[in-house]
This record gives C-alpha cells, structure tokens and sequence, in this order.
C-alpha cells in the first residue's frame, strides 16, 4: 500500500516537473520561420500586425527619444535632467544599434528619418526658453516612456525568441527612464 502511494507521489512530481519545463529553450530550437510573428496588442493600440509595425515603431521612439535627450543634455541648465538627457543618449545609441542589427538580420528595412509632425516639434523645443523647454521634456519623457513599456511588453511575449529578448531589454531600459523621468519631475516639481 506505501508503494503505491510513493509511486503515485512519484508521478505526481515527475508530471509537475515536465509541465514546468523552459519554453524558451523549445523555442529557441524552433526555427524563427515556423513561429507566428505577431506583436499581440496589450495596450488597445491595434499593434496585432506583423513584426515589421513593431520595428517601425520602435525605430521611430529611439529616433525620437535620442533626438530629445541630445536637445536636453545641450540646453537644459538643471543639472538632473541635463544628466537624463545624456544616460538617455548613452542607452538609446546602444540600443538603436541592437534594433539595427535585428532589423537586418529580419530583412526590415528600418526609417532613416523621423516623420515631418515630429520633426517640426523638435524644432518648437529648440525655440522655447529654457524652464518651459525643461517643464515639457520630462513631462514627454513620462508619457513617452509609458507608451514605450506598452511596446516593448507587447513585444517581449512574441513567439521570436530574438524579438523577444531584444524587447524585454528595451522593456528594461523603458522602465528605468520612466521611473528616472519621473523622480525628476516630482523633484523639480514641474
């Protein structure tokens, strides 16, 4: 009678330990060709197309992010969002060449160049004065980097295990600047 409990225990646990298995080795095994490549829409913003909408976006958001923090480490004279400015210019170079390297090595041809609305906001930042330019850009850093983690977390539970792990690193580094842009912004009390 002991035998059979111990063997049925036994069972138990071996079946627990194989439904506990790492996906992410069965799919880093699984050729990148025969796993869906759809970015799911966990933020209601109709992301469910291919891969390629999820390297536009991303694409343009480092544009973008890299473009402001350049602005911001030149012309902002607090020293705490001169210093956001230029981590985020270190991080987003870094991770803009990560992009780059698996755009490439998907065969998707990343934008060479922001779209016109947001160049021409740029362009309004450089001609504010410096508190308002300050008051702006850390309050568009919150709100930009939230809809950043909306993206990446979209991305990072794709079936492509490099889209995936390139995602939950942007993810990461989204979240940080989130926080960061956010402590500055109840710091200076914008």
């Amino acid at each position: 009678m002991k035998n059979k409990h111990l063997l049925a225990i036994l069972s138990m646990v071996i079946l627990s330990f194989s439904a506990c298995r790492n996906t992410d080795k069965i799919n880093a095994d699984t050729p990148d060709s025969t796993i869906a490549q759809v970015i799911p829409d966990t933020a209601n913003v109709n992301r469910g197309g291919d891969v390629s909408t999820f390297f536009q976006e991303a694409a343009i958001d480092g544009m973008m992010e890299l473009s402001l923090a350049k602005l911001a480490a030149e012309k902002s004279t607090n020293k705490l969002i001169k210093r956001y400015g230029e981590m985020m210019v270190k991080d987003h170079t870094k991770i803009a060449k990560e992009l780059q390297a698996l755009a490439a090595s998907k065969k998707i041809t990343l934008p060479a160049t922001l779209p016109a609305a947001d160049l021409k906001h740029i362009e309004e930042l450089k001609k504010m004065d410096v508190a308002a330019f300050e008051d702006h850009y850390i309050k568009m850093m919150i709100k930009d980097n939230a809809a950043a983690i909306d993206l990446y977390k979209a991305a990072s539970v794709t079936g492509d295990v490099k889209i995936r792990n390139f995602a939950t690193k942007a993810l990461r580094m989204s979240e940080r600047h989130f926080k960061r842009a956010n402590e500055i912004n109840a710091d200076a009390g914008y």
